[in-house]
Formats: structure tokens, sequence, C-alpha cells
């Protein structure tokens, strides 16, 4: 599973992104933005290299996360962004007894600190209650949990896109000229993002990653928020990777506003789905740039 796919203006690993990471150059792409996956949460594949199939924290789940970081500060040029879509974790009672929720935010801080990438901020996108309530079933977010015991309640979980910079000076600065107005920019720089604006159906086709073996859905990024985010950290022509491309949402949005990508994905299913998606972003957008230096 070494195979590289690519198009005129993307390219896609068909492996393990650690691995593929240390084979890279340094200071090779412009911007990351992905979503890592989320340990005990989400079973995407049954690989031993699959992060998402660690329901421990503080063993293979770390362990992963902090080799993934270190590969990752040293491939993103100086002075540039990595922005990182992580959601705080349930615990589940059945594993430590004590419910509650894990700070996979926190982790990701810490680990991506730990590999020199310097946290800049962190953004809030908040979540539609009901619809939170009747997709994850939680009690605490129930009218049931609420009229039973108020303490135990509490409100819908947002999702988070933490910004970090990677050390150095940057030598290309972004020009938001034509790329972010000053009204966008307005309503963006509050500081959180609402599910009135960003849609949680806002995505690529699901249906068109899963397979029979798959245990839990996936949960791509929604379209919106990675569009906002390229849009501001990115001049077009430049590089976005994803580590983690799923079926290829942050290629997808980077071909159709004139970027390149690099993605690596490990699932056989979600590659087939990508490249679909890539060739259809790439042909609806037909601006050329020259191929990848990257190997």
């Amino acid at each position: 599973m070494r195979d590289i796919l690519n198009g005129n203006r993307w390219r896609l690993h068909h492996g393990d992104c650690i691995e593929h990471m240390a084979e890279m150059p340094d200071a090779c792409v412009d911007m990351a933005v992905f979503s890592p996956p989320f340990p005990s949460l989400y079973a995407y594949t049954d690989s031993e290299r699959d992060i998402g199939n660690s329901e421990d924290f503080s063993g293979d789940a770390k362990l992963h996360l902090a080799w993934f970081y270190r590969q990752l500060a040293r491939i993103v040029k100086p002075g540039r962004v990595v922005c990182v879509h992580v959601m705080q974790i349930p615990r589940m009672k059945r594993a430590d007894r004590k419910g509650g929720l894990y700070d996979f935010r926190g982790l990701n801080i810490r680990l991506a600190e730990r590999a020199g990438l310097i946290f800049g901020n962190d953004i809030p996108i908040t979540k539609n209650p009901q619809a939170q309530a009747i997709r994850t079933r939680s009690r605490e977010l129930q009218f049931a949990g609420l009229e039973s015991d108020r303490a135990k309640s509490r409100p819908a979980l947002s999702d988070y896109i933490l910004k970090f910079n990677a050390p150095g000076d940057n030598e290309v600065p972004v020009r938001s000229k034509g790329q972010v107005s000053r009204n966008e920019w307005i309503a963006w720089a509050e500081g959180v993002w609402t599910w009135h604006d960003v849609k949680d159906t806002d995505t690529l086709n699901k249906a068109a990653g899963r397979d029979e073996c798959d245990t839990k859905h996936i949960c791509p990024l929604q379209l919106e928020v990675i569009r906002r985010l390229i849009v501001l950290y990115t001049n077009p022509g430049e590089i976005v990777f994803s580590p983690f491309a799923g079926i290829g949402s942050e290629g997808y949005v980077a071909l159709k506003h004139d970027r390149r990508f690099y993605g690596c994905e490990l699932k056989d299913s979600y590659v087939e789905a990508a490249c679909r998606n890539l060739a259809t972003a790439e042909a609806s957008n037909e601006q050329q740039y020259a191929l990848f230096d990257v190997e």
C-alpha cells in the first residue's frame, strides 16, 4: 500500500501518513488542514496503524499522535499554518466508570507544541443541540436527562479548529485581496463559528466512502469550514496538505479554489472515493499549475 495516485494538481498517497511524511522533504507544504482520527469514537479500518482503533489515550493513541506531529512540524514551511479539527470525546462509562469527557483538544495542543508548532488560537464551531441530542442519544443533552437530574446535564459539544504556526518567518505573505472580503472577516473574526452558517450536512457524499467493514460512520469536515481556512491561510497555487485525507474533502475545496493538494489515506474505499472527488473538483476548475516538487 504505497501507491501514489495523482491528477494535474493533486497527489494522494495510499498508505500510512506517519511513515510517508518521514520520506517527504523539509518545508514542502504551504498549509495543513485535517481531522485526526478520533480514538475510541470512530472506527475507520482494522489496521494497527489506524489511530482510531485505540481506546488508550495515554498509550498507543498518544504515541502515534506524538510521532505524527513531529513529522508534520518538519514538512510545513516556516511561519505557515496548520489547522486541526477536533472535538472533546465522551468517556465510555463501561471502560473507566468515570463518564465525562476526555480532553482530546488539549492532547492535540500539547503534542503539537511539544513537536515545535506554535499554538495560536482555537475556533469553536457550535452545534445544533436538538440535532446532536437525536444523533448521539446523549442523556446529558436530552430533555429526559434535564428533568431527571440537572446536575448531569450539559450543552451541545462544539467542534474546534486548532490553529498552529510552524516556527520561523513566513517568506511568502498570504495576501487576502480577492480571497477574503472585509465583511467575511468581520463575521469570521468573532471567534466562534455557529451552526446557523456552518451546516453539519455541508459535506461530500459520506456514502461514497463507506464499506461493509465499517463499524461506525465517518464524519467528513464541513466544506464551508475548509473553505474559510484555505482562503484565509493560503495563496492561490499553493499546496494544501491533508495527512488524513478520508474521502478528499480538503482536497476537493483546495482544487475548487485554485490551490494544489497533497494527501495521505490508509483506507482502500476512502482512497477510491477521494480520487473520484478530487478528479471531479479538478475537472470543474481547469486552471493549471506546475505539479509538485514533493515526492
